[in-house]
């Protein structure tokens, strides 16, 4: 039996089985190692779309967006897996994990097809959104309190299954960023928890600041702990894409100065009772020191080349890698096992992995899911529009320091929002599915039984609440205007 839809909230509505199955999908990405090599989150997602993908794979409502970013990231997976093993490594580096590689580029293709089946069952997209959004709030400020209490208490125990199963030791880059100070909870690299927070702004700037839902006390909470934890992890991606695309986010929103007032005001008391709890302990000052005009650095060098960690000099690591591959093997790369070589950037992964083939693949998927924004998807009047707009600069913009789109658990945050946001919410094809459930509980209502019947006493609507959570007709879903961006 469907549980009926709240009076009045029918059009951000999910069935408590979906709103379950969407939760437990968020909160995997939070989740630890099972063990060595394979985390909660990727038991959930292969899980479900495993379970799901039989039985909602005549229906899917996707647009032609959707099916080309989903092609493109197919064809690569494939491209990168029949490469795996073909090619001699030779030269300083050995060979990566063949396993390893393959799932990063399989496990986007399986988020993809996750959200393909949220939207077939024909549930409502904002809804979806909402959900994804609000919970992915609530873990992100859980995983500040975590980091806040790595500053007094030492968490690296509990944490080591989280950051790597307990498999590396005292090897992974969350122990040593430990040991400088900088706390990023559950997350291994404080790279992948500055885009988590980053994601985590521009969901609490969506759901807290846009008309109609304006909850300032609400937004300045959500954004002080949010912003605690991406200091505490020092992420040059947080402090130089994160906050200044939420404040561009906000100011699309209007009443940008009564937000910040808010804002301020809670980041202020929020300061006084963390500086009372302890939280002047801290060790990791001096990196966020020497990220100022004038903080000096340890190694002495300029502005820039603190904040890229000298990737892009004569010597880093980014120029060694492309040299080493457009010197041995240009074209397609060493597969998906790649080379035990720090990527530091989506754009390296892919020419090691796939060489200039794969390059242009990626550079393709970027291409389309950007067209598709620019084009109108979301919708330019929706205040989805600035949210999807920061989500895309953040996921490309980040792509020069870290494999964004295939990095641990951030991908599968980043590709559930961009399946939402962009590739399923062009005009037509977005807004036609959810019309489609509309469709069928308004014809329910008139072929329903009279108001004031024994199904619907006095005063009702007579619209019965499952009808909200009822697929479109198939009808209705095989129209050719459903399928175009």
């Amino acid at each position: 039996m469907t549980t009926p839809a709240p009076a009045g909230a029918e059009d951000t509505w999910l069935p408590r089985g979906a709103r379950l199955r969407v939760v437990t999908v968020i909160v995997a990405a939070f989740g630890p190692y099972l063990f060595a090599g394979f985390r909660t989150e990727q038991l959930a997602v292969y899980t479900t779309v495993l379970c799901t993908l039989p039985a909602i794979s005549p229906r899917l409502w996707i647009g032609r967006a959707f099916l080309l970013v989903f092609g493109i990231w197919a064809v690569s997976a494939a491209f990168v897996t029949i490469n795996a093993g073909s090619v001699l490594v030779v030269g300083p580096y050995l060979p990566g994990s063949t396993l390893a590689g393959i799932e990063n580029y399989v496990y986007p293709v399986a988020v993809l097809l996750l959200v393909a089946g949220w939207r077939s069952a024909g549930y409502n997209r904002t809804a979806l959104l909402e959900l994804v959004c609000r919970t992915m709030v609530a873990a992100l400020c859980v995983n500040s309190l975590i980091a806040a209490a790595q500053v007094l208490f030492d968490l690296s125990p509990i944490l080591q299954r989280f950051w790597d199963g307990g498999a590396a030791g005292t090897d992974t880059v969350a122990v040593l960023a430990f040991g400088n100070g900088r706390l990023s909870g559950i997350f291994n690299q404080p790279a992948e928890a500055g885009i988590a927070y980053s994601l985590g702004l521009f969901s609490a700037v969506y759901l807290f600041a846009r008309p109609g839902r304006d909850r300032p006390i609400l937004l300045g909470i959500a954004v002080a702990l949010m912003v605690t934890g991406g200091v505490l992890c020092v992420s040059k991606v947080f402090l130089l894409l994160g906050v200044p695309l939420a404040l561009w986010q906000t100011s699309r929103q209007g009443r940008l100065v009564r937000r910040l007032v808010a804002i301020c005001a809670v980041l202020g008391v929020g300061y006084v009772i963390a500086m009372q709890a302890g939280l002047s302990q801290w060790r990791g000052g001096w990196m966020l020191s020497a990220l100022l005009p004038n903080g000096g650095g340890g190694d002495g060098g300029d502005l820039a080349t603190r904040y890229t960690a000298q990737r892009f000099g004569q010597s880093g690591i980014l120029k060694v890698g492309w040299n080493l591959v457009l010197d041995t093997h240009p074209w397609f790369g060493y597969g998906a096992g790649g080379l035990t070589l720090p990527y530091d950037s989506s754009w390296t992964e892919a020419l090691v992995v796939g060489g200039l083939v794969g390059v242009l693949l990626l550079a393709l998927a970027v291409t389309v899911i950007v067209v598709a924004w620019l084009r109108g998807s979301p919708d330019r009047a929706s205040p989805e529009r600035p949210f999807a707009g920061a989500v895309i600069a953040l996921a490309v913009g980040a792509t020069a320091g870290i494999p964004t789109f295939t990095a641990n658990r951030v991908g599968l945050l980043l590709w559930i929002l961009i399946g939402l946001l962009v590739l399923t919410a062009s005009g037509r094809a977005g807004a036609g599915a959810d019309a489609a459930v509309h469709a069928a509980a308004a014809r329910l209502a008139v072929a329903g039984p009279a108001p004031g019947s024994a199904r619907h006493p006095a005063g009702h609507s007579g619209v019965p609440g499952p009808a909200r959570d009822l697929p479109a007709p198939r009808s209705t879903e095989r129209r050719p205007a459903t399928f175009v961006t």
